[in-house]
């Protein structure tokens, strides 16, 4: 077997230089780290300290390492676990992966350069290999618990869920419920398929019929359970029963049925696998299915403690701990026990097609429970939601208006938006948690206010922090441009840096592009040429309101625009922010600059390969551009009163949550701090931040005094640098047309 002398040898450097790249020490030159790596290729090298029948000194010291312990099921084992152990004088360090596997590995890496004895891990890799190669080079022993890698041999203590569930179902079913679905977190996970596959035999064996609906899978959190439910809910196929696989997906379901319980007659049951515990009422009208929970922790540590003891010899085990399941009540069945009940009056609204506009549309039962009115809505794309508007402002067949906030001018000016001060003055408790600042900016023109904020978003700068952490990385920079890398201040670093990570210009670059980028005519293009704008100092008018298009700071900024397209994917300029998403989710490129209203998908396990890597941060030169979207009332409305009641719903801080969960974004300032959602969306604060140093487009008035039109400015501006993106035209000539346009759009309108 190779020892580290004799990479070092090969590699033609000392041990301690070789020590140095397998610590992952950032003072080696890259030549070095290559050699030192090409070294340990080719002898196959790995740094085996195992013999532990030779360790005289252990530390005493496990690392277990879980997902987190907030499931009941989860706290459970952990204190089975930390009572064994704490009695045979260990010392046990918790580490929390939330099932993002760029923390797995952190957490793995750092309990062995602790040198534990052992270590007790609840996985989320879908490929063990690595790890039991990581374990097997060290001086530690595992057990793993609840998802089992079934291809190895490996120690491991779980429950056996496929007959807990199917147990439950058999005796379901015998009390008169047929209707079941099954809530489970994602299927690779050992635990969560026996579930779904004791579901499916279970119901076929009792030849009871079941909708594919009733199979949701949920990331294992109660927000995904939340929005599983509200789906399957939303499908109309009301069950009479759901499972769920842990607590914390049992207590999305719940949060989500409260939202439809006067929507139905009477609403479907629920029942958890959980822990078996003196306190099951703790969770009313929910069915506790026990499990041994603090057991399977002690097991584990027993198990582990008896390899650590004997490690050459020991041979692995598998334990599966039985459990035993109480039998249901008969029920009763009722005849149309789940219909919906008749609604009253009806709004019309037109909205745009959004994920906000989804997670309002999954909450309405909510509305509808509190006032009694239906609501109607007409769904538009961006493009031509503006133009609808501008038709319906004769006819005025819609109650309630979802605006950008830089159309609030123009709408206000022209007659189309009500004023909303009395309801204001009426009801200030509406406006009361909302970012200070925020309503006046969504809401205000001329003194008054013609809307609710419903949507708030603003550009951030989404990085991957492994790559920019990573000590190889940072030597190759460093080599390259003489600096150290780090997040980008400025727009010129930005596309330095973009450049860097681009295998077109550095074959090494671990990613495929720098940059994602949505340049599509005409809004996609402005919204990231803005931010660029001011960062140079740039402006499109001057202080006496005229078109100021030309100056070196705009052709600059335009210039560096363009620029970044060299470093974004093929098909930048014709992309939108779900392409942008999709490619830095997938782990193409390593910065994006985006909306954070747009971002959710980021760090959803079951459309992203990057979770827990992911970086944030103000934008290049910290000047972003605040999006958002508001809801108004249509002046030529009959039911203005309804409609107040339905955007102050829509905009209330105690839908923040739930509606955030669903894919919206609130301009609830509570919601920003709650320590819940910054731990699945740990830049909220961030964005919070960022809106003191946002910026809206405003529009100047023209020489007869009224508001320019900013669709049409969008539509001058847009063209020039899409234009220019698409090389189609120099930017100073672009931007000379579009200085043109905008002048005698001012001079004229």
């Amino acid at each position: 077997m190779a020892t580290l002398k004799d990479v070092a040898k090969l590699a033609g450097v000392s041990n301690g230089t070789v020590s140095n790249v397998l610590n992952g020490n950032n003072n080696v030159k890259l030549e070095t780290v290559n050699k030192v790596e090409q070294a340990i290729k080719e002898l196959g090298y790995r740094p085996d300290i195992k013999a532990r029948s030779l360790k005289t000194k252990t530390t005493m010291s496990i690392g277990v390492i879980m997902p987190n312990i907030n499931d009941q099921h989860l706290s459970g084992i952990y204190q089975g676990i930390e009572k064994v152990l704490s009695e045979k004088d260990y010392t046990v360090s918790l580490h929390f992966t939330m099932d993002a596997k760029a923390n797995e590995e952190r957490a793995i890496t750092r309990v062995l350069q602790q040198r534990v004895d052992g270590i007790i891990l609840m996985s989320c890799m879908k490929n063990y290999n690595k790890i039991i190669e990581k374990i097997d080079s060290s001086e530690s022993e595992i057990v793993f618990i609840e998802r089992e890698p079934e291809d190895y041999e490996v120690n491991f203590v779980g429950s056996n869920n496929y007959e807990l569930i199917s147990n439950y179902i058999e005796r379901a079913v015998e009390s008169n419920i047929t209707k079941i679905a099954i809530m489970t977190g994602p299927s690779e996970y050992s635990s969560e398929k026996q579930c779904i596959e004791a579901y499916r035999d279970t119901l076929s064996k009792l030849a009871v019929n079941s909708s594919a609906n009733y199979i949701q899978e949920s990331n294992l959190n109660k927000e995904g359970a939340f929005k599983a439910t509200v789906r399957l809910l939303q499908l109309g196929e009301i069950p009479e029963l759901i499972i769920t696989s842990s607590t914390q997906l049992m207590e999305g379901v719940i949060k989500a049925l409260s939202f439809f319980e006067n929507e139905y007659i009477q609403m479907p049951k629920v029942a958890t696998l959980s822990e078996d515990s003196w306190v099951n009422h703790t969770y009313q009208n929910v069915e506790l299915i026990p499990m041994k929970s603090i057991l399977i922790g002690k097991r584990a540590a027993m198990l582990l403690i008896d390899n650590m003891n004997s490690p050459r010899l020991f041979e692995k085990k598998r334990i599966y701990i039985e459990n035993e399941i109480k039998p249901l009540e008969k029920n009763k069945k009722l005849e149309g026990l789940y219909h919906l009940k008749s609604k009253t009056k009806s709004l019309k609204a037109i909205m745009l097609k959004s994920s906000s506009s989804y997670a309002t549309v999954s909450l309405l039962t909510d509305f509808r429970q509190k006032t009694g009115i239906h609501l109607e809505i007409d769904f538009y794309d961006y493009n031509e939601l503006y133009e609808k508007i501008i038709e319906d402002r004769v006819v005025g067949n819609y109650d309630i208006i979802q605006y950008d906030i830089p159309w609030l001018q123009e709408f206000a000016v022209n007659g189309q938006l009500d004023c909303i001060d009395h309801y204001i003055e009426k009801y200030p408790e509406t406006i009361n948690d909302l970012i200070p600042g925020i309503f006046n900016l969504y809401s205000k023109y001329d003194g008054h206010f013609y809307g609710m904020p419903y949507m708030y978003g603003v550009q951030l700068l989404y990085y991957r922090k492994d790559l920019f952490e990573d000590a190889k990385i940072k030597r190759m920079f460093y080599e390259i441009y003489g600096i150290e890398l780090k997040v980008p201040e400025n727009w010129v670093e930005y596309n330095a840096i973009a450049k860097f990570f681009t295998k077109k210009y550095n074959k090494d670059s671990p990613v495929e592009y720098g940059t994602t980028l949505g340049g599509s005519y005409s809004s996609g293009a402005l919204c990231e040429f803005l931010p660029r704008q001011w960062g140079f100092e740039g402006e499109s008018f001057d202080h006496n309101n005229q078109a100021a298009l030309m100056s070196k700071e705009n052709i600059r900024a335009l210039k560096n625009y363009c620029e970044s397209f060299n470093y974004a994917p093929e098909g930048a300029t014709e992309a939108w922010w779900d392409e942008q998403v999709e490619c830095f989710a997938a782990g193409k490129s390593a910065m994006m600059i985006l909306f954070n209203s747009q971002a959710t998908d980021i760090i959803d396990p079951s459309k992203s390969k990057i979770v827990g890597k992911i970086g944030y941060e103000f934008v290049p030169g910290r000047r972003p551009l605040i999006g958002g979207w508001s809801l108004g009332i249509n002046k030529k409305s009959l039911n203005k009163q309804e409609a107040f009641k339905f955007i102050a719903w829509a905009s209330d801080c105690d839908l923040a949550i739930p509606y955030t969960i669903l894919g919206g974004t609130t301009p609830c300032v509570n919601l920003y701090k709650s320590s819940e959602l910054s731990r699945l969306y740990p830049w909220l604060n961030k964005a919070l931040k960022s809106f003191d140093k946002s910026r809206k487009r405003i529009m100047p008035k023209a020489k007869s005094g009224n508001v320019l039109s900013e669709r049409k400015y969008e539509e001058i501006l847009g063209e020039a640098i899409y234009n220019s993106i698409t090389l189609k035209v120099e930017p100073e000539e672009a931007l000379s047309i579009a200085q043109n346009k905008l002048q005698f759009l001012i001079e004229n309108s």
